[in-house]
């Protein structure tokens, strides 16, 4: 008889320590895994297109056929130097691409075609002799910057409407803004909230690839790490295909171990070579207007994407990729620039959206 009541009161006492609290809800767990999410069951296969005019009716059809589920447009807000916490928008630009009249009809054409359509909201550094990067954003104030945040949060909120009405998959939040990310946490961490209420796909931020996707301190609210990709891989003169492929590695580790810290996948919100000698050694150097490339080098463009393919895209953290950048036939002369298009990294592209998802 004591031996059962000691057995009794035994259980008794365990049950009462297992049980959950009064209110019906279970206990927590003591030792909780990082939040895993995933921006979507599709890889994205993406490209930015850029149109001053309205494209041929041909032209997002032949991005289909590329293999592409996703097309990204760039609505650019206009700010003279990094120091003024004034900028300028337009909702109505004739720019195609960055209006909204222009974006509402790509979307329903893309729908008509099973493409998606992607805002990616950009603050362009425009001022005569100016610091252009936008990742200099800052001020000395406390006023200063409450002026500059209280403009931009409106500017977002209105594309995350736009991004919501037109049943986008995602929404970039912003794009290459290091130092306004790294020293102003709760304004993105109290935005981010208020799109939530406006916006209900995935969200995510373009981080520059240099000292800067490792250091947002927020990729925790976000549904993926949004990285713009420009990662140099080589310095040798002409890098073969083995080349590029080992120059991924140090990069992939980095990334990796941001994936791994924040349990998010990792998007690659732009990638792009232009068709220049130097393009794996500094593929982030823009193209000088009017000044003609003495020795295109194609060949490599397409190692360089080649590379990526092979390295980077059966990688299980990556989300997927947009390319940049895509224009309507005809708009110019594109020698020594980004897009691949008449190109041979374009039957790279093709070849690998095209394959089945890794």
């Amino acid at each position: 008889m004591f031996r059962f009541a000691l057995c009794l009161l035994t259980l008794l006492l365990s049950a009462c320590t297992d049980a959950p609290a009064e209110t019906g809800m279970p206990l927590p767990d003591p030792s909780p895994e990082p939040p895993r999410s995933t921006l979507s069951a599709e890889r994205v296969q993406g490209v930015t297109l850029d149109a001053r005019h309205e494209p041929p009716p041909t032209l997002l059809p032949e991005l289909a056929t590329l293999g592409t589920t996703h097309v990204t447009v760039i609505p650019f807000a206009f700010q003279r130097r990094t120091d003024d916490p004034d900028f300028r928008t337009n909702y109505d630009a004739r720019w195609y691409t960055e209006g909204d009249v222009g974006i509402r009809a790509l979307a329903r054409q893309a729908d008509t075609l099973g493409l998606r359509l992607v805002l990616k909201p950009q603050v362009w550094i425009g001022g005569d002799g100016a610091d252009q990067w936008s990742a200099h954003i800052g001020f000395d104030t406390e006023e200063a910057w409450q002026m500059w945040e209280a403009k931009y949060r409106e500017w977002a909120l209105h594309y995350a409407r736009l991004s919501a009405e037109i049943d986008a998959p995602f929404f970039v939040l912003g794009t290459e803004l290091g130092r306004a990310v790294r020293e102003r946490e709760a304004f993105w961490r109290a935005l981010i909230d208020e799109v939530r209420t406006v916006y209900s796909g995935h969200l995510t931020y373009a981080a520059n690839w240099y000292d800067d996707f490792e250091h947002v301190p927020f990729w925790d609210a976000l549904d993926a790490v949004g990285i713009q990709a420009y990662f140099p891989l080589s310095d040798a003169d002409a890098p073969t295909l083995d080349d590029l492929r080992v120059g991924w590695a140090q990069h992939e580790a980095a990334i990796n171990a941001v994936h791994e810290r924040t349990g998010k996948p990792v998007l690659f919100t732009e990638l792009g070579y232009r068709d220049v000698p130097f393009a794996a050694a500094r593929p982030w150097e823009w193209p000088v207007r009017r000044a003609p490339v003495a020795t295109p080098d194609p060949a490599l463009q397409a190692r360089l994407y080649q590379a990526f393919f092979d390295e980077v895209w059966p990688e299980p953290w990556m989300a997927g990729a947009i390319l940049w950048k895509w224009h309507p036939p005809g708009d110019r002369d594109r020698t020594g620039d980004f897009t691949p298009q008449g190109k041979p990294a374009e039957a790279v592209i093709r070849r690998a959206f095209t394959a089945p998802s890794p």
